[in-house]
């Protein structure tokens, strides 16, 4: 009938859609396997590249301890040159005191043997040379603002240009310089003074030598109480530059050990847990305040760069370490931030405001001033300043 053959019609036509159907659909689950496949590919070289970067972390972490043990090692070799160092500086300043005695003994037998016109046996020179008054002074002043590293090197003293023959000594006499021999020699000048004593002197002489020994024993206290002087203003000096050079590494050690903590927590989050790494360096490590600190910063999950190569939210982030570790040294109860956060994206923003609460608490507050919600509205209290159009002027609004 007519029925049967419409309803044979419709269902060629639906098989046939059918078997299109399946046909395109068969067509479409090949090219699935097959991307499926390259997917694998893609998936099992992945996965060896990983390996691969995981055995050459594990390698470069090795070569990290290696190079951090050498540093060690370094270190305290540096601190035992250090402790060398220092004690030969104090010897060398023990030498030279000792110099400046013995300079200063020997300029007064100079001057006597001048005054009194003993001759002396010389190789060159002339006692003429030597000064009576003005010159005294100046001679046996020190400067005590000379620069450091000339206190480091031997004292050299005038000696006038006079070199004494001691070929009428002995080889005994000339090597003893015990107190008996010198003792000795006093006693023998002390018996050749009376010998010429009894002579027939000359007045004039006398008086003119008594004036003499008085100006020269006037000039001999003014210099012993100048030399005094001068040594209580070095020692005074040296007491504070070693209180200035203790305070400084004190401070210096303690913020040095805080950056690289503070640096973390400010930086770390989901993909970088561990944050990022900052340290101080010293440019002189004998007399620091004399010289700069390096600050080294590097961001998570980026290479070493300058200061100056990173960006501005970097450097605002850095600079913050470094403020809070140098106020964790000498804490005091307020600390003031304005807008610190300009240069921060809302990431940067959100990790500054968790570090502030971890920090706050009633004996350490903080007053932030900012213009980020993400910031502010984790406060505790609010104060916002708003402009009042009817008065033309500010308001101040508050909210706890």
């Amino acid at each position: 009938s007519e029925f049967e053959k419409d309803s044979l019609k419709s269902l060629e036509e639906r098989l046939a859609n059918l078997k299109a159907t399946a046909k395109k659909e068969t067509k479409a689950l090949a090219q699935l396997e097959k991307a499926r496949k390259a997917i694998q590919d893609e998936l099992d070289t992945a996965e060896a590249e990983i390996a691969q970067l995981r055995e050459d972390m594990a390698g470069v972490q090795e070569e990290f301890d290696e190079k951090t043990r050498a540093l060690d090692e370094v270190k305290k070799v540096v601190a035992r040159i250090s402790k060398n160092l220092e004690k030969t500086m104090k010897e060398i300043t023990l030498m030279n005191d000792e110099i400046e005695k013995s300079a200063s003994e020997r300029f007064s037998i100079y001057k006597k043997c001048k005054l009194e016109e003993i001759a002396l046996p010389l190789l060159r020179g002339n006692l003429n040379k030597v000064p009576m008054e003005e010159n005294l002074r100046d001679e046996m002043a020190m400067d005590v603002d000379e620069d450091e590293e000339a206190t480091q090197q031997p004292k050299e003293v005038q000696d006038y240009g006079i070199e004494i023959d001691f070929e009428s000594l002995d080889e005994d006499d000339r090597e003893n310089g015990t107190p008996e021999m010198a003792a000795e020699l006093d006693k023998e000048i002390t018996k050749i003074q009376g010998e010429i004593e009894k002579m027939a002197p000359n007045m004039k002489a006398l008086e003119k030598l008594d004036d003499v020994e008085a100006k020269l024993a006037a000039t001999d206290k003014d210099a012993d109480k100048a030399r005094k002087q001068s040594k209580d203003a070095r020692e005074d000096f040296n007491r504070v530059k070693k209180e200035r050079c203790d305070r400084f590494n004190k401070a210096f050690a303690h913020i040095s050990e805080c950056i690289d903590k503070v640096y973390k927590d400010l930086t770390k989050g989901k993909h970088s847990p561990m944050g990022g790494v900052a340290y101080l360096s010293l440019e002189d490590s004998e007399e620091p305040y004399l010289s700069g600190i390096k600050y080294h910063a590097m961001p998570p999950m980026k290479r070493f760069r300058d200061m100056e190569q990173l960006s501005g939210g970097e450097k605002t982030v850095a600079a913050l370490a470094l403020l809070f570790a140098i106020h964790s040294y000498q804490p005091s109860p307020f600390f003031v931030l304005d807008e610190v956060d300009a240069a921060l994206d809302n990431t940067n923003v959100a990790k500054v405001a968790r570090y502030i609460q971890s920090q706050a608490s009633t004996e350490f507050q903080f007053i932030v001033i900012s213009l980020k919600c993400s910031l502010y509205e984790k406060s505790d209290s609010l104060v916002g300043v708003h402009r009042d159009q009817d008065v033309n002027s500010s308001r101040i609004l508050t909210l706890d």
